[in-house]
């Protein structure tokens, strides 16, 4: 693994373009920064590639991705709204990976009343799907407070949704139980908080793979998950050996990746560790992994090294 020295950051996701390594991730009060490697070791400063506040986005500008499309570059991201006062999604595009980003329709890309986050493109066979998370903060379901993920397609400029919002995973796995452990009080919960969230999905070998994350993002137990499905909007099957990659060794709290391919033609992933274990926060570090899949009792095992 690659353990950068890219912190204070959260959500990262790595574009290989023309050669070149791009980094994008929760790391700014105002918009988004990027970074650049020609290695994935060494990455030079940041630059501000996206200043969402010049459209319709206040604050909380979370989990950037960028994606390659039609010649240019398109960037779906969250912000809270100036309008709902409430987390949306928006989409950005550009000439170039390092910006300057432009937001398509200066509103959100798409919005149904509540919160949503964390979003991310699949473009396959069967088309072209967005992935996101219906956020806790505004989703009651039963006696908890549960952040799921769902899938909707895009048309073919991926700036505007087409058809019906369907719900692909809810936190149900013992493992993704983990956060009713915290003391709710200590953060002003009125109810126990659950997630899914952090999608992201790849087509290989016939199957849809995804990686999604759950438990508290602020906690060490934050964690990458894996499910499989036959078709983009599922069933999803989640794996009986969840997570693929919580705590190991010095890493604490790894969760919310994003697969990429290397200049080497292999799968890697990039996402996020606390940065001080001992004082787990929003203070998170940019890791890189690559990632291997085999199969054991008929299931897909992931793999992250």
């Amino acid at each position: 693994m690659i353990v950068t020295e890219i912190t204070k950051i959260g959500d990262p996701q790595i574009l290989l373009y023309d050669g070149v390594y791009y980094c994008y991730a929760t790391s700014h009060d105002e918009g988004f920064m990027v970074w650049e490697s020609d290695d994935l070791v060494h990455w030079q400063d940041p630059v501000l590639c996206f200043k969402g506040t010049d459209y319709w986005a206040q604050s909380h500008f979370w989990a950037p991705e960028v994606v390659e499309h039609q010649g240019k570059f398109y960037m779906h991201y969250t912000g809270l709204s100036r309008e709902s006062k409430s987390l949306r999604l928006g989409v950005a595009v550009a000439d170039h990976p390092k910006g300057p980003f432009v937001d398509v329709h200066n509103r959100p890309m798409f919005d149904l009343g509540y919160a949503t986050i964390d979003g991310s493109v699949l473009k396959c066979p069967e088309g072209n799907f967005f992935y996101y998370s219906r956020d806790c903060g505004e989703n009651v379901v039963g006696d908890v407070k549960a952040s799921q993920v769902y899938c909707v397609q895009l048309d073919d400029t991926l700036t505007n949704t087409v058809g019906e919002h369907r719900l692909m995973t809810t936190p149900d796995q013992p493992w993704e139980m983990k956060s009713k452990e915290l003391k709710f009080e200590d953060y002003g919960w009125t109810h126990p908080m659950l997630w899914n969230e952090g999608p992201c999905v790849i087509f290989r070998d016939g199957k849809y793979i995804m990686n999604y994350s759950a438990n508290y993002f602020g906690s060490n137990d934050y964690s990458i998950c894996v499910a499989t499905a036959d078709h983009p909007m599922g069933p999803w099957k989640k794996s009986a050996h969840n997570p693929v990659l919580s705590r190991r060794g010095d890493l604490f709290g790894a969760g919310h990746n994003a697969f990429f391919t290397g200049k080497d033609g292999k799968l890697y992933t990039s996402f996020h560790i606390q940065t001080d274990p001992a004082h787990p926060s929003a203070n998170r570090r940019t890791v890189i992994g690559q990632v291997d899949f085999t199969e054991k009792d008929g299931e897909i095992v992931q793999t992250i090294e």
